[in-house]
């Protein structure tokens, strides 16, 4: 009896610890780390979101065609909340927003702690309760997946509803139960609110229930629970569907089609400017973005599993019938993979999606290699190495975890000329303050204007493509941003005075214009 005790104890210890660091990493510096400009974005669309709901006008709560839906309930009962607190901060301006940016991102990571906490419960179910706990911490430790966890964006939340939605749908398909049928209905539709692309999960587990049931009576009773529940659930957290359900829907996607698919999104991969990075382009942001501990481990399992499974000469067909956790959410993840080599608009962030599934993979990896070492004083110390080398970039790139690059790349710099770092918004504040301590409010100029509008006096802030550069006494150029050749050779002559470096890459650079 004692022992049970201890090792509850044991337990309770491990998740406060996890509960802690979680929000540690995530929630120092958070006021001052970044202000990205899609978050400017939310922060509008979040506003007029809760402004369709008190005004009964419900066609507002749809904003864009991600749709975001879930990160507008998560900001705007926030934002809203703090202004009936206090009338005087109702109207967003460059002193409250700010504030109203880290409660909402404090909030959004609070969400993102519970889903996480539940997904590791849902993964003891397959893996044991050790083994759960060890990849959730590497997906929480993984700095890129860390540095986007402390941005007010989606791609975390997705990342987490949808292994959440595949976790129950793979217990359900075990072991039907008519709770578990309606969680996972409910999941895919929070991930679905969250961005469109979620619907391809949804066309995956009913195939899943086709290929893996026993019988036709079972798929059908699941299928239809959790479809149901997916159909329920979108509809009633998604107001814009109760007024107009066609249009809204017809909206997201071919939005989605035009912008994520057909209209492609500027990169700049090793030094050339396109709107399709083309195939290579996901490959190289895993090797970029992923640590390398981590690609590792989940290389050393892949290779040993596949070894194996020749070994045994197992059909593909056959295990549809008895799929293995690991095989169902494998299926799921390659893919999601290979999918997003289709769409022209690419982006790093969008591989976070199976960020899990590789941390999983990781840490079967890592184990099974720390096993085949039979000295105990070998064994620990490369234990303390791993941990070593996984804590490592905690402290590094504290706070801006959203610039990690892998080390494999050399440094910050040989990274950007394989794929260019976004600006993003990171150091926004820290930028803004090495203006103003060393001038007095002077007109600034940007390429996008959104993050420091957010921060400093609008009537200071130019669109040098919109107003060109007579304006300006400073033009600032993010990383992958280049000199307008009349900024040069023009009226008006700019040179570099100032330079803001984030983790080793010149990120902000200050051009001041010479009278």
């Amino acid at each position: 009896m004692l022992r049970v005790k201890q090792t509850d104890i044991r337990g309770l210890l491990l998740l406060l610890f996890f509960c802690a660091f979680f929000l540690l990493s995530r929630g120092i510096y958070l006021d001052r780390d970044e202000i990205n400009p899609d978050g400017v974005n939310w922060h509008y669309r979040s506003e007029q979101f809760i402004v369709g709901l008190k005004s009964g006008d419900f066609a507002k709560t749809y904003q864009h065609y991600h749709p975001g839906v879930t990160l507008m309930w998560i900001v705007g009962p926030v934002v809203e909340l703090i202004k009936q607190i206090d009338p005087d901060q109702r109207i967003y301006d460059q002193f409250n927003i700010p504030m109203f940016h880290f409660y909402s991102k404090l909030a959004l990571i609070s969400v993102q702690l519970v889903l996480t906490l539940f997904a590791m419960y849902l993964l003891s179910k397959i893996l044991g309760k050790k083994l759960a706990y060890l990849s959730m911490l590497l997906l929480s430790v993984e700095p890129f997946f860390l540095g986007n966890s402390r941005i007010l964006h989606m791609d975390v939340l997705l990342t987490l509803f949808l292994i959440i939605s595949l976790l129950l749908s793979y217990l359900n398909l075990k072991h039907f139960s008519i709770g578990g049928a309606i969680l996972s209905g409910l999941f895919l539709a929070l991930s679905f609110l969250t961005k469109s692309v979620a619907i391809g999960g949804v066309a995956f587990v009913i195939a899943m229930n086709f290929l893996g049931r026993s019988s036709l009576k079972t798929f059908v009773r699941s299928s239809a629970l959790t479809l149901l529940s997916f159909v329920f659930f979108t509809f009633l957290l998604f107001p814009a569907l109760w007024v107009a359900p066609i249009s809204t829907l017809t909206s997201i996607f071919s939005e989605a089609e035009r912008v994520g698919i057909r209209k492609g999104h500027d990169q700049i991969v090793f030094g050339e400017y396109t709107s399709d990075a083309g195939p290579l382009f996901y490959p190289l942001a895993l090797l970029m973005k992923v640590s390398p501990i981590t690609l590792l481990g989940a290389l050393f399992f892949v290779v040993v599993r596949f070894i194996k499974f020749m070994k045994e000469k197992a059909c593909p067909f056959r295990l549809l019938k008895n799929v293995s956790a690991l095989w169902y959410l494998g299926i799921f993840y390659m893919g999601y993979f290979f999918i997003m080599f289709f769409p022209t608009k690419k982006l790093d962030r969008y591989m976070l999606v199976i960020y899990p599934f590789v941390c999983v993979l990781s840490v079967l990896g890592l184990s099974k290699l720390l096993s085949l070492i039979r000295n105990k004083v070998i064994r620990g110390v490369s234990t303390a190495l791993l941990v070593v080398g996984l804590g490592y970039p905690l402290v590094s790139h504290f706070p801006y975890y959203f610039t990690y690059t892998s080390p494999v790349f050399g440094s910050a710099e040989n990274a950007h000329k394989v794929i260019a770092q976004k600006p993003f918004g990171m150091g926004m504040f820290a930028l803004r303050d090495m203006i103003l301590e060393n001038y007095y409010y002077p007109a600034l100029c940007f390429y996008d204007i959104k993050p420091m509008r957010a921060i400093y006096p609008n009537s200071r802030i130019w669109d040098v493509r919109v107003n060109g550069l007579s304006d300006c006494d400073m033009f600032i150029l993010g990383p992958n941003e280049e000199m307008p050749v009349d900024a040069t050779t023009g009226k008006y002559k700019f040179e570099k005075e100032h330079s803001l470096y984030i983790n080793g890459l010149e990120y902000w650079r200050v051009y001041v214009k010479k009278v």
